[in-house]
């Protein structure tokens, strides 16, 4: 494995007296998709609401390029480079397009690099350019999660931690939304990506971790995760 550019050790995290992660430690490389799967409820978006600061741990340790991140604001870990697309997508219904992207670089103070990205989110999705002044809430479910993806996008993350992005979506539009996953890694983005739909997750991925009732219970190769006779019978659907 590639040295990480966000580790995890020993995370601990609870809904008052509800313990939802128990210990849970994961790395993620440089320059990688990782992926994080498991049944609801397991607690991968709580993993991701406790890396973007969204959740506080109650022990345990979350280091972003060697840096201790797990008490900084969200708004801070979003000018350090960790940003969320979050389960849902979360647009602003009534907001165009383009003012949902434009909020998206609400930390940069560079006019002349947000035009630039602006143009890069519209040549990854072309349609978004189509309706830029179009409300958001009148998009469909695939606009609406290529408008949560492009908002991420305009902050310029590092890590890009992408909850749930084939979550109700028709499988032609999956299919797109996953092969954009595939091109911003390709230009440097590091993903870990919470997914339910594990095959699509594990052919994503070049690293997998498999949580079940707030434990990690598997990692390893995403490859290797999918041939995991136990992962294909629990999440695959399969027979072996």
């Amino acid at each position: 494995m590639n040295s990480p550019l966000l580790e995890i050790k020993n995370l601990s995290v609870y809904y008052d007296a509800i313990q939802a992660l128990r210990g849970v430690s994961l790395a993620v490389p440089k320059g990688s998709v990782a992926c994080l799967i498991g049944a609801n409820g397991a607690g991968k978006t709580t993993v991701l609401r406790a890396i973007s600061g969204i959740k506080q741990p109650k022990s345990g340790e979350i280091l972003f390029k060697g840096e201790s991140i797990a008490r900084l604001a969200p708004h801070v870990l979003v000018q350090k480079g960790i940003v969320q697309c979050p389960e849902g997508r979360g647009v602003f219904p009534n907001l165009a397009v383009e003012e949902n992207l434009d909020l998206g670089a609400y930390v940069r103070h560079d006019p002349a690099g947000i035009r630039k990205d602006l143009e890069h989110v519209y040549s990854l999705f072309p349609r978004l350019k189509e309706r830029h002044k179009q409300h958001a809430g009148t998009l469909s479910g695939g606009e609406q999660q290529m408008l949560a993806i492009g908002r991420a996008l305009m902050a310029r993350p590092q890590l890009l931690l992408l909850d749930e992005p084939s979550l109700g979506l028709a499988p032609q539009v999956i299919e797109l939304i996953f092969d954009t996953i595939a091109e911003i890694n390709r230009e440097g983005t590091t993903i870990l990506l919470v997914e339910q739909n594990a095959q699509l997750a594990l052919e994503a991925s070049s690293y997998a971790y498999v949580l079940e009732t707030g434990d990690i219970i598997l990692e390893g190769e995403a490859s290797k995760v999918l041939e995991d006779p136990k992962v294909q019978r629990a999440y695959l659907g399969e027979v072996v």
